[in-house]
């Protein structure tokens, strides 16, 4: 059934902090200038804005929790902005950020506020990433630490692995992914591989992190933030930018009992009920999709999402992604702002942005031209899967 509400909220302004690889910058500051950077790019000000949902999820392992520092919390945004007309807040800490924006769409809808921000901090520590804390294992770590599984490159290794061998692929296809990637973030000005191009050569002989995982098959971890306002469309035309219309999103929740180590083998159950959702209430598919930007956490997230939301078959996207096809100019662009693998690790707020971007047509030398249905796979397929599509206005 077509969603009743089609079209009537929108994505105006967006926001990206600074992005390196560490930071002495407080990541409350980097959180502050992004969204700052929203509602500047709205044409807003802060006191226009009645609503705020992060998703704040806990640091890495091994890191102290301290708000404002080593994560940012809705409390600590609305001290540090001090929004005088706040109506409206949420933290999530379990359905990312994909979820907390479908928050902030129903609360617009609700009528709870008329200007939200969603925004996302993210932290890397200096040092090993994914550091495990002190000499012993605890609680489910115990039966997995001991076997080399320090952090979710691991983990996830394991089941690239298994959908390797069920589909009897070859890993090296996997290469064409972080390749095209790489070329998007070279015209990103805000990647952090904004100025370093990957040539074939520098990945296959890149370090094997966790096999088939090579280093680029990772996404890169920084420090930083995404922003982004949402509004509803009638308020949104009288803004700054021209908006990006959301057509329909879905979600799926999967439980996982172990965060380490899975095969995750429901990745087309999970991904395809978000993403039918999706197609359903904005009545359009996977053929109508002019452009798509897909988790890739590691490379494998974005290889589910492929096959997961209808855009070829399971099994199938490794041979999807060969000859140009998902790179700018190609069939179908994915990522086109390069990623996490390239652009930085911000989980899913920096693909909304970019889905929204290149619905409004403001996504400058990495436009896709004519880009009519713009599609957002905001989080992994196979666990919290939340998808959106974007459209122009009008439409």
């Amino acid at each position: 059934m077509v969603w009743d509400h089609r079209f009537e909220v929108a994505v105006s302004g967006v926001g990206i902090s600074k992005i390196t690889r560490s930071s002495e910058t407080p990541l409350a500051a980097l959180a502050v200038d992004a969204v700052q950077k929203a509602v500047a790019d709205s044409g807003l000000k802060m006191s226009d804005i009645d609503g705020l949902v992060t998703y704040a999820e806990l640091p890495a392992s091994g890191h102290a929790a301290v708000d404002g520092l080593t994560m940012v919390s809705t409390n600590a945004m609305m001290t540090a902005l001090k929004l005088p007309n706040l109506r409206w807040h949420m933290q999530n800490e379990t359905v990312n950020i994909g979820g907390s924006t479908q928050l902030a769409v129903n609360a617009l809808i609700a009528g709870a506020c008329d200007y939200a921000i969603v925004f996302r901090a993210l932290h890397n520590p200096p040092g090993q990433y994914q550091n495990l804390p002190g000499k012993f294992a605890q609680g489910n770590s115990q039966f997995t630490a001991p076997y080399g599984f320090g952090g979710p490159a691991q983990g996830l290794a394991v089941e690239y692995a298994r959908y390797l061998d069920r589909f009897g692929q070859d890993r090296e296809k996997t290469a064409a992914l972080p390749l095209a990637q790489r070329k998007h973030a070279n015209l990103t000005p805000e990647a952090y591989f904004y100025d370093t191009p990957l040539t074939p050569e520098d990945y296959h002989n890149s370090r094997m992190v966790a096999w088939p995982y090579r280093l680029y098959d990772c996404d890169i971890p920084v420090q930083g933030a995404t922003a982004y306002v949402l509004t509803r469309t009638e308020r949104a035309r009288d803004l700054k930018p021209k908006p990006a219309l959301l057509a329909g999103f879905g979600q799926r929740i999967q439980v996982e009992l172990n965060g380490r180590i899975s095969s995750r083998a429901d990745y087309m159950g999970a991904g395809g009920s978000s993403s039918n959702l999706t197609w359903e209430r904005a009545g359009l598919g996977p053929k109508d999709v002019d452009v798509a930007q897909i988790y890739d956490g590691f490379v494998g997230s974005a290889i589910y999402g492929f096959e997961a939301y209808g855009f070829c078959g399971e099994g199938e996207a490794l041979d999807y992604i060969q000859g140009g096809r998902i790179e700018l100019g190609g069939e179908m662009p994915v990522n086109t702002f390069g990623g996490s693998l390239s652009a930085g690790r911000l989980h899913g707020g920096w693909h909304i942005i970019e889905g929204a971007l290149q619905a409004s047509g403001r996504a400058g030398e990495r436009q896709v031209p004519n880009a009519e249905v713009s599609f957002v796979g905001a989080s992994g397929a196979n666990i919290n899967a939340t998808t959106f599509i974007f459209v122009p206005e009008p439409y």
